[in-house]
Order: C-alpha cells, then sequence, then structure tokens
C-alpha cells in the first residue's frame, strides 16, 4: 500500500479520494429524511372531534376514532356518537402525517344519501394530543379538527 501510495503520490492520492468521496455522496442528497422516514407521532387512542362538510348542506358532525397503531400502520374503526361502529379505518403515519382510508358511512345523513358503505381518503397533521386536516368521499369534501 506505502508503494502505492509513493507511486501515485500523496497529492494525486488525495484528489482521487476526493473525487471518490463526492461521486459516492451525489445519492444521499435529499430533501429532509426524518419526516420520510421516521414514525414521529403515535395516534392510538381515541380521538373526538367535529367534522365540516363543505358546499351547500355545510353538516357538521361529531365523529370518533378508536385507534391502534404499530410501527407506521394504523387500524381502528370510526364510531357514532351512540357508539355504534359505523365504519373500519386503516391509515399510515409517516412523520407527523396521517394519511387514512375509511370504509362505512363516514357522515351518515340518509337525506343526503350518505347511509351506504362508501370509500373516504383524508390526511391529517398530527400535533401532540390534536389532529387537523381533510377528508374526501363521494359526495363529502370535509375539514376535521380531533383531539386524542
Amino acid at each position: 500500500m506505502i508503494r502505492v501510495l509513493l507511486r501515485i503520490g500523496y497529492r494525486r492520492w488525495a484528489a482521487l479520494l476526493l473525487i471518490v468521496l463526492a461521486f459516492s455522496s451525489l445519492g444521499c442528497a435529499r430533501g429532509d429524511w426524518t419526516t420520510d422516514t421516521l414514525t414521529l407521532v403515535d395516534v392510538t387512542g381515541t380521538w373526538e372531534g367535529p367534522f365540516r362538510v363543505d358546499g351547500s348542506t355545510h353538516l357538521e358532525r361529531t365523529a370518533r376514532w378508536v385507534l391502534q397503531q404499530k410501527g407506521g400502520k394504523v387500524r381502528g374503526e370510526a364510531l357514532a356518537v351512540d357508539g355504534a361502529s359505523v365504519g373500519s379505518i386503516e391509515g399510515l403515519v409517516n412523520g407527523e402525517t396521517f394519511s387514512w382510508r375509511l370504509t362505512g358511512p363516514f357522515i351518515a345523513v340518509a337525506t343526503l344519501g350518505y347511509t351506504s358503505s362508501r370509500l373516504f381518503r383524508g390526511e391529517g397533521s398530527v400535533n401532540s394530543d390534536e389532529m387537523s386536516g381533510r377528508a374526501d368521499g363521494p359526495g363529502v369534501h370535509a375539514l376535521f379538527f380531533c383531539v386524542g
């Protein structure tokens, strides 16, 4: 190894090493990797709060979710005010964001046709024991705010 260094010369060796390091670090240039790879929040527990439906109806309903998180995966159920199950929830936590999919009536209002089983998607920003975000589904575009 010493003979190789003497043959190439220390300066050339250092220059080659710097070039190799520069090219190998190009694959590492990304955005904020911590929020993309870490689960920074735990949404396990009961979340309750208002869901406000956008549009001409201006409905507001209180929803209650009971969630269980394992790693970044979340499963749970949506409950009506009387405690009856109205849907199942599956989702992922990525950083401080909870992306979810709910299968069920979400906001059951028979006069608007929201009583059948439907698929809704949403995303919420979680900060300690508060979550807020948007939900979208057939006929529903809602804002929500929950406290855990």
